[in-house]
């Protein structure tokens, strides 16, 4: 190559042998230019719509009746295809919100709750926010860093699902006024919404089972007995077998894990050895106590029969799949965040608990009494 052609060639704007720049269909060449993120504006002109109208579609703000469902169908069918992104930090500069919100959660590692999960972020999600999600491993000094972690980061309101009685994060979260709904467990502290499952009900199906199965020897594996769903469980569980005229036993885990249900369920069987039938406060309890019975020298459901509570993930495919009282983890979640963002919107609004229905789903855990 002469001198000339590495000059020419290191120069800017100086094309290459062969290249020829674009033209437009006038025949006037594209000057090149620094390709910039689609703004509202773009998606507007090119829906043919103002800008206060794909704002209002974009940001899930559309009144009924106002906006055709043409015509959001349209702006949300170019945004997608410019790839248009909503600046969120723009606006909470703007506005003076984050749109965040915090979930707390005793163990993430519940496949329980991810269900919840799923529900509250789809809610939030059509709504413009954001998650943030802490798991605390049911422990309130860890609940309490993960809570003041989430307010340093702005989150316009919390749903607390790790509340036990005279729970002392949640008193200040009252206190302070922070918009909160719990859920899964309420607790003593006056003031705020909750989406609980229905205990009693669920657990008075799961007892109507075993009865029908013909067994009259049941004990109860309960969660941890600071915890709402543990005593409002235990006492349902108590009045359907003092109906029937039966007496059962009882002990408290310390945490909703397998470990605990394998060891409470160790000391039940040693206690009642005539036992034929475990209700537990939780799956993940229940799995713990059916590891117990085989350790035992026992067989499920032959000997012992097992039920359980949630229906989490994967309980069918548990050996032997599990029977359980079934609560709709999807629309907890979803009821959660709607009651949050309601209580954002209007936190003078009175507080409220909500029941979620349950579901007695029969599998192969349990089985009719020996007589």
């Amino acid at each position: 190559m002469s001198g000339r052609s590495r000059s020419q060639a290191g120069r800017v704007g100086v094309e290459p042998p062969g290249y020829s720049r674009p033209v437009s269909s006038s025949g006037a060449e594209f000057e090149p230019r620094a390709s910039k993120p689609p703004t509202l504006r773009d998606v507007a002109r090119e829906a043919g719509v103002h800008v206060s109208t794909v704002s209002r579609v974009l940001n899930n703000q559309a009144a009924a009746g106002r906006i055709t469902s043409d015509t959001e169908e349209r702006i949300r069918e170019v945004a997608r295809r410019l790839g248009y992104r909503r600046n969120t930090i723009a606006r909470a500069l703007r506005t003076g919100r984050t749109l965040v919100v915090g979930m707390v959660v005793p163990d993430v590692a519940n496949l329980y709750q991810a269900g919840i999960t799923r529900g509250a972020g789809d809610v939030l999600y059509a709504d413009g926010y954001s998650l943030l999600l802490a798991s605390t491993d049911d422990d309130p000094d860890h609940a309490e860093s993960q809570v003041s972690a989430m307010l340093g980061a702005q989150a316009e309101g919390l749903m607390y699902g790790v509340a036990r009685e005279d729970d002392a994060v949640l008193a200040g979260i009252i206190d302070e006024g922070i918009p909160a709904v719990l859920f899964n467990r309420a607790a003593s502290s006056a003031g705020v919404s909750a989406v609980l499952p229905d205990d009693h009900t669920g657990t008075r199906l799961a007892v109507e089972h075993l009865l029908a199965l013909g067994h009259t020897k049941i004990v109860h594996v309960g969660g941890p007995e600071d915890v709402s769903s543990s005593v409002n469980r235990l006492g349902a569980f108590e009045d359907m077998l003092r109906v029937a005229g039966l007496t059962g036993s009882h002990h408290f885990a310390q945490r909703h894990i397998e470990e605990e249900g394998y060891r409470v369920t160790r000391i039940l069987l040693e206690e009642r050895p005539d036992t034929t039938a475990v209700l537990a406060a939780n799956d993940r309890l229940a799995l713990g106590a059916i590891d117990a019975i085989v350790a035992s020298g026992r067989s499920c459901p032959e000997d012992v029969s097992v039920v359980g509570f949630n229906d989490m993930p994967y309980s069918d495919r548990f050996s032997p799949p599990l029977t359980t009282i079934r609560i709709s983890q999807y629309e907890l979640g979803a009821r959660t965040a709607r009651r949050l963002l309601e209580t954002i919107a209007d936190p003078g609004r009175p507080a409220e608990t909500e029941l979620v229905a349950p579901e007695l789903v029969v599998r192969g855990s349990t089985a009719p009494a020996r007589i």
